[in-house]
Formats: structure tokens, C-alpha cells, sequence
């Protein structure tokens, strides 16, 4: 578990807008909480669901699943990206491809599916289990109606 400003640093950290020497400033870590609220409430609303509140403050525990830190942090930090560019490429190839990759792993991971549910005729035949097992005829007909 980490809290919303270590995972906005460590993006910016990929894409070179945050080091040691050069720190970020505190409003750059407010606009990449709230990018990071974005992109996880994108990501719920495609299905994926992490079980993550949304951060009130950026040093507020964010609460995702272990396997799931890297796929946020390499897509905060194409989503930062363009805000940090200056004219110049801060994004690796090989961070897109980690990025879609991690993707990729937590949307198999935590996407619900749903089963949708078993469409019968109705009208069916005899045989097709719709019969009653000891004699040759039909529970009901259409049309029937049950005595109590």
C-alpha cells in the first residue's frame, strides 16, 4: 500500500519531472493526484475495479492491490507526460510498452465480467428436458394453470 504522493512522484520520476535534486513542487503533486483520481475512476468506469477510494489529499493512502502499483505508476506518468515535455521526448518507448503491458495485466486481472444469463425457447420440445422423468408427457402445457 502507498499513499497518493509516492505514487504521483515515482511517475514523475519516470518521465524526469522529479528527482532528489530537483524535487516537484507541491502543486505539481496536487494536479498529479487528481490526474491520478481520473485515470482510476476511467479505469472503474471501463470495468476494472481495483477497490480504490478516490485520494481527498495526495498523502492519503491510495489502497490498491499490490499487483496493480506498477500498471499505475507507468500510466500516471503517460498521462503527466505532455504537461512536463518542454519539446522534448520524456516518454521511453519502452515506458509505453511497460505501460501497456501493466495495463493489459490488471485489466485481465480485475475487469468484471458478466455471464449473461441462458435464453430458452419458450416452447420447449420433448426431450430437451422438459418432460416429466417417470412417464412420456410434459410437466405443463401452455396455457395450464396450477391448482393448489
Amino acid at each position: 500500500m502507498t499513499t497518493g504522493t509516492d505514487i504521483v512522484q515515482k511517475a514523475l520520476k519516470k518521465i524526469g519531472a522529479h528527482s532528489i535534486a530537483a524535487p516537484a513542487a507541491s502543486e505539481t503533486v496536487v494536479e498529479g493526484a487528481d490526474a491520478l483520481n481520473s485515470m482510476l475512476q476511467t479505469w472503474t468506469s471501463q470495468g476494472i475495479v481495483l477497490g480504490i477510494v478516490p485520494l481527498d489529499a495526495p498523502g492519503d493512502e491510495l489502497g490498491e492491490p499490490n499487483d496493480a502499483t506498477n500498471a499505475i505508476i507507468s500510466n500516471l506518468a503517460l498521462e503527466l507526460a505532455p504537461n512536463f515535455d518542454n519539446g522534448k521526448l520524456v516518454v521511453s518507448p519502452t515506458l509505453e510498452k511497460n505501460a501497456k503491458r501493466d495495463y493489459n495485466a490488471v485489466k485481465n486481472l480485475y475487469q468484471v465480467c458478466t455471464i449473461p444469463d441462458k435464453v430458452v425457447s419458450s416452447t420447449l420440445p420433448r426431450g430437451a428436458g422438459n418432460k416429466y422423468p417417470l412417464f412420456d408427457d410434459t410437466y405443463f402445457n401452455k396455457g395450464d394453470t396450477v391448482n393448489g
